[in-house]
Protein backbone atom coordinates (compact mmCIF):
# COMPACT_ATOMS: atom_id res chain seq x y z
CA UNK A 1 0.00 0.00 0.00
CA UNK A 2 2.90 2.37 0.71
CA UNK A 3 4.38 1.68 -2.72
CA UNK A 4 0.98 2.28 -4.35
CA UNK A 5 0.42 5.54 -2.48
CA UNK A 6 3.70 7.07 -3.64
CA UNK A 7 3.31 6.04 -7.32
CA UNK A 8 0.99 8.46 -9.17
CA UNK A 9 -2.02 6.73 -10.71
CA UNK A 10 -2.13 3.81 -8.28
CA UNK A 11 -4.32 3.77 -5.19
CA UNK A 12 -3.44 2.15 -1.89
CA UNK A 13 -7.14 1.35 -1.60
CA UNK A 14 -6.88 -0.78 -4.74
CA UNK A 15 -4.06 -2.79 -3.17
CA UNK A 16 -6.18 -3.20 -0.04
CA UNK A 17 -8.96 -4.63 -2.20
CA UNK A 18 -6.61 -7.08 -3.91
CA UNK A 19 -5.15 -8.31 -0.63
CA UNK A 20 -8.61 -8.74 0.86
CA UNK A 21 -8.27 -6.27 3.76
CA UNK A 22 -10.27 -3.31 2.39
CA UNK A 23 -13.52 -3.78 4.33
CA UNK A 24 -11.67 -4.40 7.59
CA UNK A 25 -9.44 -1.35 6.92
CA UNK A 26 -12.41 1.02 6.47
CA UNK A 27 -14.20 -0.42 9.49
CA UNK A 28 -11.10 -0.25 11.71
CA UNK A 29 -10.35 3.38 10.75
CA UNK A 30 -13.93 4.50 11.34
CA UNK A 31 -13.81 2.94 14.83
CA UNK A 32 -10.88 5.18 15.85
CA UNK A 33 -12.23 7.69 18.43
CA UNK A 34 -12.10 11.22 17.04
CA UNK A 35 -10.75 12.67 20.28
CA UNK A 36 -7.56 10.55 20.35
CA UNK A 37 -5.42 13.31 18.73
CA UNK A 38 -6.83 15.86 21.20
CA UNK A 39 -6.03 13.58 24.13
CA UNK A 40 -2.49 13.15 22.78
CA UNK A 41 -2.02 16.94 22.58
CA UNK A 42 -3.31 17.34 26.12
CA UNK A 43 -0.98 14.54 27.31
CA UNK A 44 -4.06 12.88 28.82
CA UNK A 45 -2.63 9.44 29.54
CA UNK A 46 -5.79 8.09 31.16
CA UNK A 47 -7.91 9.27 28.25
CA UNK A 48 -5.51 7.78 25.71
CA UNK A 49 -5.39 4.48 27.58
CA UNK A 50 -9.19 4.29 27.64
CA UNK A 51 -9.69 5.26 23.99
CA UNK A 52 -6.81 3.12 22.73
CA UNK A 53 -8.84 0.01 23.61
CA UNK A 54 -11.24 0.88 20.75
CA UNK A 55 -8.42 0.94 18.17
CA UNK A 56 -7.49 -2.24 16.30
CA UNK A 57 -3.80 -1.36 16.57
CA UNK A 58 -2.67 -4.94 15.91
CA UNK A 59 -4.22 -4.62 12.44
CA UNK A 60 -3.69 -0.93 11.67
CA UNK A 61 -0.18 -0.66 13.16
CA UNK A 62 1.61 -3.01 10.73
CA UNK A 63 -0.26 -1.46 7.78
CA UNK A 64 0.79 2.12 8.54
CA UNK A 65 4.34 1.19 9.55
CA UNK A 66 4.76 -0.88 6.38
CA UNK A 67 3.32 1.94 4.27
CA UNK A 68 5.68 4.47 5.85
CA UNK A 69 8.74 2.25 5.28
CA UNK A 70 7.76 1.74 1.64
CA UNK A 71 7.34 5.48 1.07
CA UNK A 72 10.78 6.24 2.51
CA UNK A 73 12.53 3.44 0.60
CA UNK A 74 10.90 4.06 -2.80
CA UNK A 75 11.15 7.86 -2.75
CA UNK A 76 14.79 7.99 -3.90
CA UNK A 77 14.15 5.65 -6.85
CA UNK A 78 11.20 7.71 -8.08
CA UNK A 79 13.16 10.92 -7.72
CA UNK A 80 15.90 9.41 -9.93
CA UNK A 81 13.42 8.23 -12.58
CA UNK A 82 11.66 11.62 -12.78
CA UNK A 83 15.00 13.39 -13.11
CA UNK A 84 16.80 11.01 -15.50
CA UNK A 85 13.96 9.40 -17.49
CA UNK A 86 10.99 11.79 -17.32
CA UNK A 87 9.29 10.77 -20.60
CA UNK A 88 8.86 7.02 -19.94
CA UNK A 89 8.14 7.68 -16.26
CA UNK A 90 5.29 10.09 -17.00
CA UNK A 91 4.10 7.74 -19.77
CA UNK A 92 3.97 4.95 -17.19
CA UNK A 93 1.96 7.22 -14.87
CA UNK A 94 -0.41 7.90 -17.78
CA UNK A 95 -0.87 4.16 -18.32
CA UNK A 96 -1.51 3.55 -14.63
CA UNK A 97 -4.20 6.25 -14.57
CA UNK A 98 -5.71 5.00 -17.86
CA UNK A 99 -5.94 1.48 -16.44
CA UNK A 100 -7.57 2.83 -13.28
CA UNK A 101 -10.10 4.74 -15.42
CA UNK A 102 -11.05 1.50 -17.18
CA UNK A 103 -11.41 -0.27 -13.84
CA UNK A 104 -13.54 2.49 -12.30
CA UNK A 105 -15.81 2.57 -15.37
CA UNK A 106 -16.83 -1.02 -14.68
CA UNK A 107 -18.27 0.09 -11.33
CA UNK A 108 -20.66 2.62 -12.88
CA UNK A 109 -23.93 0.69 -12.73
CA UNK A 110 -25.94 2.76 -15.19
CA UNK A 111 -25.70 5.82 -17.38
CA UNK A 112 -28.30 8.52 -16.67
CA UNK A 113 -28.38 12.31 -16.42
CA UNK A 114 -27.09 12.34 -12.82
CA UNK A 115 -24.16 10.12 -13.70
CA UNK A 116 -23.31 12.10 -16.85
CA UNK A 117 -23.48 15.36 -14.90
CA UNK A 118 -21.17 13.95 -12.21
CA UNK A 119 -18.65 12.81 -14.82
CA UNK A 120 -18.66 16.23 -16.48
CA UNK A 121 -18.37 17.91 -13.08
CA UNK A 122 -15.34 15.75 -12.29
CA UNK A 123 -13.66 16.65 -15.59
CA UNK A 124 -14.33 20.36 -15.03
CA UNK A 125 -13.02 20.19 -11.44
CA UNK A 126 -9.73 18.54 -12.42
CA UNK A 127 -9.30 20.90 -15.37
CA UNK A 128 -9.64 23.91 -13.08
CA UNK A 129 -7.17 22.45 -10.58
CA UNK A 130 -4.63 21.69 -13.30
CA UNK A 131 -4.94 25.23 -14.62
CA UNK A 132 -3.81 26.75 -11.31
CA UNK A 133 -0.16 26.95 -12.38
CA UNK A 134 0.72 29.41 -9.63
CA UNK A 135 0.31 26.65 -7.04
CA UNK A 136 3.21 24.68 -8.54
CA UNK A 137 5.93 26.82 -6.96
CA UNK A 138 4.18 27.40 -3.63
CA UNK A 139 5.56 25.16 -0.88
CA UNK A 140 4.10 26.98 2.08
CA UNK A 141 3.35 24.81 5.15
CA UNK A 142 -0.37 25.46 4.51
CA UNK A 143 -0.08 23.82 1.07
CA UNK A 144 1.94 20.95 2.56
CA UNK A 145 -0.80 20.46 5.19
CA UNK A 146 -3.46 20.53 2.44
CA UNK A 147 -1.51 17.96 0.41
CA UNK A 148 -1.23 15.61 3.37
CA UNK A 149 -4.94 15.97 4.08
CA UNK A 150 -5.92 14.98 0.54
CA UNK A 151 -3.33 12.28 -0.03
CA UNK A 152 -4.58 10.16 2.89
CA UNK A 153 -7.83 9.60 0.99
CA UNK A 154 -6.00 7.43 -1.56
CA UNK A 155 -5.32 4.85 1.13
CA UNK A 156 -9.07 4.48 1.64
CA UNK A 157 -10.58 4.95 -1.81
CA UNK A 158 -9.78 2.56 -4.68
CA UNK A 159 -8.97 4.36 -7.92
CA UNK A 160 -8.02 7.73 -6.43
CA UNK A 161 -4.26 8.36 -6.31
CA UNK A 162 -3.04 10.60 -3.50
CA UNK A 163 0.32 10.93 -5.23
CA UNK A 164 -1.36 12.34 -8.32
CA UNK A 165 -3.22 14.82 -6.13
CA UNK A 166 0.20 15.98 -4.89
CA UNK A 167 1.32 16.38 -8.52
CA UNK A 168 -1.79 18.44 -9.28
CA UNK A 169 -1.07 20.88 -6.45
CA UNK A 170 2.64 20.95 -7.25
CA UNK A 171 3.91 19.23 -4.09
CA UNK A 172 4.92 15.76 -5.31
CA UNK A 173 8.52 16.38 -6.43
CA UNK A 174 9.05 18.74 -3.51
CA UNK A 175 7.98 16.10 -0.98
CA UNK A 176 10.19 13.51 -2.70
CA UNK A 177 13.13 15.91 -2.32
CA UNK A 178 12.36 16.20 1.39
CA UNK A 179 12.02 12.46 1.98
CA UNK A 180 14.97 11.24 -0.09
CA UNK A 181 18.03 13.30 0.97
CA UNK A 182 19.44 14.07 4.42
CA UNK A 183 16.81 15.82 6.50
CA UNK A 184 17.18 19.31 7.91
CA UNK A 185 15.16 20.63 10.83
CA UNK A 186 12.86 22.46 8.41
CA UNK A 187 12.37 19.26 6.40
CA UNK A 188 11.35 17.47 9.61
CA UNK A 189 8.94 20.33 10.37
CA UNK A 190 7.32 20.02 6.91
CA UNK A 191 7.06 16.24 7.25
CA UNK A 192 5.26 16.72 10.59
CA UNK A 193 2.93 19.26 8.93
CA UNK A 194 2.23 16.75 6.14
CA UNK A 195 1.47 14.01 8.68
CA UNK A 196 -0.85 16.33 10.63
CA UNK A 197 -2.69 17.06 7.38
CA UNK A 198 -3.03 13.32 6.86
CA UNK A 199 -4.52 12.92 10.33
CA UNK A 200 -7.08 15.64 9.63
CA UNK A 201 -7.91 13.95 6.32
CA UNK A 202 -8.28 10.63 8.09
CA UNK A 203 -10.85 12.00 10.54
CA UNK A 204 -12.75 14.21 8.09
CA UNK A 205 -12.45 13.66 4.33
CA UNK A 206 -12.11 9.89 4.63
CA UNK A 207 -15.28 9.64 6.70
CA UNK A 208 -17.09 12.00 4.31
CA UNK A 209 -16.14 9.86 1.31
CA UNK A 210 -17.22 6.76 3.17
CA UNK A 211 -20.61 8.41 3.77
CA UNK A 212 -20.93 9.47 0.12
CA UNK A 213 -20.12 5.99 -1.14
CA UNK A 214 -22.70 4.47 1.22
CA UNK A 215 -25.48 6.91 0.34
CA UNK A 216 -24.67 8.29 -3.13
CA UNK A 217 -22.42 5.58 -4.54
CA UNK A 218 -23.40 5.94 -8.21
CA UNK A 219 -22.80 9.67 -8.60
CA UNK A 220 -19.69 9.54 -6.37
CA UNK A 221 -18.07 6.85 -8.53
CA UNK A 222 -19.07 8.81 -11.64
CA UNK A 223 -17.45 11.98 -10.26
CA UNK A 224 -14.24 10.07 -9.49
CA UNK A 225 -14.35 8.61 -13.00
CA UNK A 226 -14.58 12.11 -14.47
CA UNK A 227 -11.82 13.32 -12.15
CA UNK A 228 -9.43 10.62 -13.33
CA UNK A 229 -10.49 10.96 -16.97
CA UNK A 230 -9.64 14.65 -16.91
CA UNK A 231 -6.36 13.92 -15.10
CA UNK A 232 -5.02 11.92 -18.07
CA UNK A 233 -4.05 15.11 -19.90
CA UNK A 234 -1.30 16.21 -17.52
CA UNK A 235 1.06 13.17 -17.54
CA UNK A 236 0.53 12.68 -21.28
CA UNK A 237 1.47 16.27 -22.09
CA UNK A 238 4.57 16.01 -19.88
CA UNK A 239 5.61 12.71 -21.47
CA UNK A 240 5.16 14.07 -25.00
CA UNK A 241 7.13 17.19 -24.13
CA UNK A 242 10.08 15.16 -22.81
CA UNK A 243 10.07 12.25 -25.31
CA UNK A 244 12.59 11.91 -28.13
CA UNK A 245 10.61 9.12 -29.86
CA UNK A 246 7.16 7.52 -29.66
CA UNK A 247 8.43 4.26 -28.10
CA UNK A 248 9.38 6.15 -24.93
CA UNK A 249 5.68 6.89 -24.49
CA UNK A 250 3.88 3.96 -26.05
CA UNK A 251 5.57 1.03 -24.32
CA UNK A 252 5.51 2.40 -20.71
CA UNK A 253 1.89 3.53 -21.18
CA UNK A 254 0.86 0.02 -22.28
CA UNK A 255 2.79 -1.54 -19.40
CA UNK A 256 1.06 0.74 -16.86
CA UNK A 257 -2.41 0.06 -18.28
CA UNK A 258 -1.90 -3.71 -18.38
CA UNK A 259 -0.51 -3.68 -14.82
CA UNK A 260 -3.67 -2.09 -13.39
CA UNK A 261 -5.96 -4.39 -15.39
CA UNK A 262 -3.95 -7.37 -14.13
CA UNK A 263 -4.32 -6.16 -10.53
CA UNK A 264 -8.07 -5.89 -11.04
CA UNK A 265 -8.11 -9.40 -12.50
CA UNK A 266 -6.28 -10.65 -9.40
CA UNK A 267 -8.89 -8.98 -7.18
CA UNK A 268 -11.82 -10.48 -9.11
CA UNK A 269 -10.20 -13.92 -9.07
CA UNK A 270 -9.68 -13.64 -5.32
CA UNK A 271 -13.31 -12.57 -4.81
CA UNK A 272 -14.58 -15.70 -6.58
CA UNK A 273 -12.61 -18.03 -4.29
Amino acid sequence: MGAANIIPGVSGGTIALITGIYDKLIHSINKIPKDIPLSALKMDRDGLRTRWKDVDYKFLGPIFIGALLAVVSIARGLEFLLGSHPAPTYALFFGLIAGSVLVIYKYIDRIDLKVMFSVILGIIAITIILSLDYLTGVHHPVMIFFGGMLSIVSMLLPGLSGSYILIMIGQYNYMLDIIAPTWSWYDIFLIIIFILGGIVGLFSLAKLLDYLLDNFRGVTIAFLFGLMLGALREPLSRAVGEASNSFEIFIPAIVGTVAIIFLEYMYLSRSEI
